[in-house]
This record gives structure tokens, C-alpha cells and sequence, in this order.
């Protein structure tokens, strides 16, 4: 069992910023080789706000007891905000990434994971203005944080990060099976009908379990500020306008649409696709998709990835008839204040 020691980011002087960097690379790679994402803008990020002793987090180090040779083994980083329509001292908790290097034993490295996520989870207990706590943390390397979330009394729903290989020949996807044709329009997206996106989006997961893992899908304000942090911020990769699309109905509304974005170079992300309810089945979403994958193979993308939950039987079957194979299995958890 290792020396562990914990120490917050804000607390890190300028020689283990650069090994908390030196990590990061590490960390990058990792994404890059499993993910297919090219996560250094948003480190890049990171690294600002933690120089800035702006962003809560810890970095977790093993070392003998002596406390000679300690070595950076992991990190965390986690946010409280203000959710919309929820006043000022009712927040909401996320935990943003958690990773720990490959260079020490798996068991090691998962004892500082656990630590690290026990840290994390005390901060958000520890501030009573914090009613709720979301976390899906993409792990590597086989590790599991499902036990320190069950004991902290979280809910898991179990997630899959799947990837469609464009182009031609074997794994090159199928082509959209076209349900008719919609009577919708597809149009390029519009962010100027974001208020109207957003309030379809909310329609369209009520009831559904996606809105139990992200409480952004259950008012339209929320869900706004949700779809503008897509198409405004690097954090699920870089916005395609060209390559996203909306579907209006008859009366100019939006009744769909698709958002892509791009996580590296040659490599797309959904991170974001909704029907209105009327509108399912009726090839709504088959003419979204299609256009989107039409404009990535234009361009000479090789890969689509998107995140779906694993119990969502009716979109999983679609993505995988589509040709999206399952790539990692993750999980979302759930925290909510007694």
C-alpha cells in the first residue's frame, strides 16, 4: 500500500504545476489512444483557471513515509455552480475529471481514485448549499469508481461512449434507412432559434432517463444555457455549424435537431441530437443524421463518436443499426440532497 498525499490545486507551486502539466500529457494520450479526442484545448483551460487558484481540486502524490521522492499519481477537479431558475444558495456540484497515471500499480492507482473521489464528494457534503451532484467521469485503464459513489449514496446509470467509423469499405457505417420523407425541413443549424431548441428539448426527454442524469433537460432556461455552452465552449469539442442541422416544422418551429462538433483531427462528436415527441418515427431523425454524416464524409472525417445510456434500448438500437459500435463503457452518478 502506498505513501498517499493529498494536497488542493490551489495550494500547487509553480514546480508541481509543471508536473500536474507533465500528467496532463500523459493524461492527453490517454484520451487520444481510447477516445479518439484530442482533449488538450480544455487542459489548456484548466491549467489557466488552476494557475489563477480559481479552480477547486486536488492532486494526489505517493511517496515513502520519509516523504522523499513524493511523485504526482493523480488529480481532480470539481465545480459548484448556480443552476437556473434555482436561487443563489441552491447549487449544483460536478465533478469534471479524475485521472491517475498509468506509471504506478493498478491497485495503487486505484486506491488514489478512490481518495481523490472521497475528497470530492466530502467538498460537495461539506457546503450545505449544494442539493445535488452530477459526475460522469470517462475512466481508462480498467478502472471502476462505482464503489466510492455507491457508499456516498449515488445512483449509477450506466452509459456507452460509441464511435461510428466513416469512409468507405468494412466499418465504413451504413447509410440512413430514410423512414419516408419527413415533412419536416432540415435547415443548417440556427443558433438564433436556440430558446426554441431548447424548449423542444425539454419535451422531448420529459419523462425520459436522460433527464434524471442531467437536470438541464428539465426547464427550458437550463436547457438554453446547456446548448449555448455547446456551440460556445471547447468542452465537447469545437462547434460545426456547417456540419450540424435543425428540422422545422410547417409553422417555422424547431421539431429537431443535431449538433456536431469536433474532438480531434479527423474526428467528430454528437454531443447533442432531439426530436420533438410528434415527430418521432416519423424520419425526423434519420434525415438529421444523414445530412450530418453526409457533411463529415465530405470533408473527410473518419469517425463519429457519441455517448448514449445503455438502458435507452430504442437509441441504442438505432446507433448500432446506424453502425456505432460500443467503444467504452462508463458511468453517470447522482447525488441529491436528502
Amino acid at each position: 500500500m502506498p505513501d498517499i498525499r493529498y494536497i488542493p490545486i490551489s495550494r500547487l507551486g509553480a514546480p508541481r504545476l509543471r508536473d500536474l502539466s507533465l500528467l496532463m500529457q500523459e493524461e492527453q494520450e490517454a484520451w487520444l489512444g481510447e477516445l479518439g479526442w484530442d482533449y488538450s484545448i480544455i487542459q489548456q483551460i484548466l491549467l489557466s483557471f488552476i494557475d489563477k487558484k480559481m479552480l477547486p481540486g486536488y492532486a494526489a502524490f505517493v511517496g515513502d513515509a520519509a516523504g522523499a521522492g513524493w511523485k504526482m499519481a493523480g488529480y481532480i477537479y470539481f465545480l459548484i455552480s448556480s443552476s437556473p431558475g434555482q436561487p443563489q444558495a441552491r447549487s449544483k456540484g460536478n465533478i469534471g475529471a479524475l485521472y491517475t497515471t498509468g506509471t504506478i500499480p493498478a491497485k495503487d492507482a486505484q486506491e488514489v481514485a478512490d481518495g481523490l473521489l472521497d475528497l470530492a464528494v466530502a467538498s460537495f457534503r461539506d457546503s450545505s448549499a449544494v442539493r445535488r451532484v452530477e459526475a460522469q467521469i470517462l475512466p481508462f485503464r480498467r478502472q471502476s469508481f462505482a464503489g466510492v459513489f455507491a457508499r456516498n449514496g449515488f445512483r449509477r446509470y450506466p452509459r456507452l461512449y460509441m464511435t461510428l467509423r466513416l469512409g468507405d469499405g468494412a466499418g465504413g457505417g451504413r447509410a440512413v434507412e430514410r423512414r419516408g420523407t419527413p415533412s419536416a425541413t432540415i435547415v443548417p443549424f440556427d443558433t438564433a432559434r436556440l430558446k426554441g431548441a431548447a424548449k423542444m428539448t425539454v419535451e422531448s426527454y420529459r419523462g425520459e432517463l436522460d433527464a434524471d442524469i442531467c437536470e438541464d433537460y428539465l426547464t427550458a432556461e437550463a436547457c438554453e444555457n446547456y446548448l449555448r455552452s455547446l456551440v460556445g465552449n471547447p468542452g465537447c469539442g469545437v462547434f460545426l455549424p456547417d456540419a450540424s442541422f435543425m428540422a422545422l416544422d410547417e409553422g417555422g418551429g424547431p421539431c429537431g435537431y443535431a449538433i456536431c462538433s469536433r474532438i480531434a483531427e479527423g474526428s467528430a462528436l454528437l454531443p447533442q441530437i432531439a426530436v420533438r415527441p410528434d415527430c418521432k418515427g416519423t424520419g425526423v431523425g434519420d434525415a438529421l443524421m444523414g445530412r450530418c454524416l453526409g457533411k463529415l464524409r465530405a470533408w473527410g472525417f473518419g469517425a463519429l463518436s457519441l455517448t448514449v445510456s445503455d438502458k435507452n434500448s430504442r437509441a441504442c438500437g438505432w446507433y448500432r443499426r446506424l453502425g456505432f459500435l460500443p467503444r467504452k463503457e462508463f458511468g453517470a452518478f447522482v447525488w441529491n440532497r436528502p
